[in-house]
């Protein structure tokens, strides 16, 4: 399977970093071929411009800038995140690329007259998000699950319409113990390879 991971920690020593480099190996290890897109690594620009928003049904062609994340998600047969889950959702960065990235002519398509979008990223058929929590699983459920409804209803719904999704969390990291972490990651790495 064509696998595009995208990480969205700042701190390359972070506990969310070694989370990525074992659900990557877990990817590798069922032989997925894998991209990696490392959006605080490669200092992604999440701001979108008022240019993009006021051309946001213009062809992605109109945006040679974001041409290769435009290519790595046509590419790619399932998508896996990897983050933190701060305020309830995805880090400020990640909510920025997908707000440039899932563009117009890409993830969807407005027909003329047409007042829905029309999906058009079939070629997704699962997505996973592996992410960390620093508060109990109540508090989030009491939040609503933002982070979660914004892949659940959002992104999966422009996917292919089979499309499956998991949430993997490590809830209290805060409060979590060495052994507690590390079962995480052993779980996050399994998953992976069964992706």
């Amino acid at each position: 399977m064509r696998v595009l991971l995208v990480h969205a920690h700042p701190d390359p020593e972070s506990f969310n970093h070694v989370l990525m480099e074992r659900v990557l190996r877990g990817l590798r290890s069922a032989d997925h071929e894998v991209r990696v897109r490392d959006l605080y690594a490669e200092d992604f620009d999440s701001r979108l411009t008022r240019d993009e928003k006021r051309d946001h049904i213009a062809p992605p062609e109109t945006k040679p800038h974001l041409a290769e994340h435009f290519e790595e998600l046509r590419w790619c047969e399932a998508l896996v995140f990897v983050h933190p889950t701060w305020w309830g959702a995805q880090p400020a960065v990640l909510k920025g690329w997908i707000d440039r990235v899932w563009a117009c002519g890409v993830a969807w398509e407005l027909p003329d007259g047409a007042k829905r979008l029309k999906p058009t990223l079939r070629n997704v058929r699962r997505i996973a998000t592996f992410t960390t929590h620093g508060s109990p699983w109540r508090v989030n459920a009491l939040q609503g699950v933002p982070g979660k409804r914004i892949v659940d209803r959002s992104l999966r719904v422009i996917c292919h319409p089979l499309c499956r999704t998991r949430w993997i969390a490590l809830y209290r990291m805060d409060s979590s113990s060495t052994e507690r972490r590390e079962r995480f990651l052993r779980r996050a790495e399994r998953v992976a390879s069964r992706l």
